[in-house]
């Protein structure tokens, strides 16, 4: 197959805003370095591979799906904070996942003054702001299976009390709309699984409670972001993964027309840039994702 050579995330670094390269640049160096609490960070790049030499070959082995999903996080923390107050809290990334939900397990600066920080976006007017969760609403996000998390925190359900293992934060945005949820766990040493950010594709939050500024859920949406979130049903399409994959098996194939070949090389040389640019960037990959579904009945029939 002809066609430029995917040169991987470095060349179009520039395209990070600074604090977000700042975040994984200084996660990428202190793990690197074997600095405490760093053993995880960008964990992805590190997977049956030697040790990545800069944070250009560590985005490259994350790929563009993950590389993506950070920097939608990254602006949706922007959106509700434009001072970045937020974001700052954010010490190390650690691993990134995509699936049901995605996103990104942390380590905090400082997990009290996150704490302080996210209860503080609850009084923000005309914009976007962070409610806490009810207990069940931050159930998935305790320790150990759902059952056993669910019994643990019968009493304190009842008492209308705290979660046992990490408070959660939800932004208040559009229902059933793609909004980002924090968890901040509360036991010392901090367990990494309880600390993590990522984004639910279908929020379940209609509104919240002033009185005890927790979040209120819709019932339907809320059935279907649970479900969404424990088994991938509905999920959306990544159109990154979805447009490799499809170029890998479809260029496999001989007699490649001239124009699927021309489209390739074009992908490989905006695949980076997109993926870097966030939500934006995902919506025009969706576009080039169309336009490789209209162009693979064509290479299908040459095969």
């Amino acid at each position: 197959m002809t066609g430029s050579r995917d040169a991987g995330a470095g060349p179009h670094l520039a395209w990070l805003e600074g604090p977000l390269r700042e975040a994984l640049e200084r996660s990428l160096a202190d793990r690197l370095a074997g600095s405490p609490g760093a053993e995880l960070n960008l964990d992805n790049a590190f997977w049956g591979a030697p040790a990545p030499r800069d944070l250009g070959e560590a985005l490259t082995r994350l790929g563009p799906t993950c590389v993506n999903v950070v920097a939608r996080v990254f602006e949706r923390f922007h959106d509700i904070d434009p001072t970045l107050g937020l974001w700052t809290q954010i010490r190390y990334l650690r691993n990134v996942w995509v699936g049901g939900s995605a996103g990104f397990k942390v380590v905090y600066a400082e997990p009290a003054a996150m704490r302080e920080r996210l209860d503080g976006q609850f009084a923000r007017t005309g914009g976007r702001r962070m409610a806490r969760d009810t207990i069940l609403g931050g159930i998935e996000h305790q320790r150990g299976a759902l059952l056993g998390a669910l019994a643990g925190s019968m009493g304190s359900l009842l008492r209308g009390g705290e979660p046992l293992d990490a408070d959660s934060w939800r932004e208040v945005h559009r229902p059933d709309q793609e909004a980002v949820h924090v968890c901040v766990g509360k036991r010392e040493p901090r367990p990494p699984e309880l600390d993590d950010i990522h984004l639910d594709w279908r929020s379940p939050v209609v509104g919240v409670n002033e009185a005890t500024r927790r979040c209120r859920y819709g019932l339907l949406i809320g059935v279907v972001h649970w479900m969404q979130a424990r088994f991938g049903l509905g999920k959306p399409v990544f159109p990154f993964q979805s447009l490799d994959d499809r170029i890998a098996a479809l260029s496999a194939r001989e007699g490649a027309p001239a124009r699927w070949a021309e489209f390739a090389a074009r992908w490989r040389d905006a695949r980076w840039t997109l993926a870097m640019r966030g939500s934006d960037g995902a919506d025009e990959a969706l576009r080039w994702l169309r336009e490789c579904d209209e162009l693979a009945p064509a290479q299908g029939g040459g095969g």
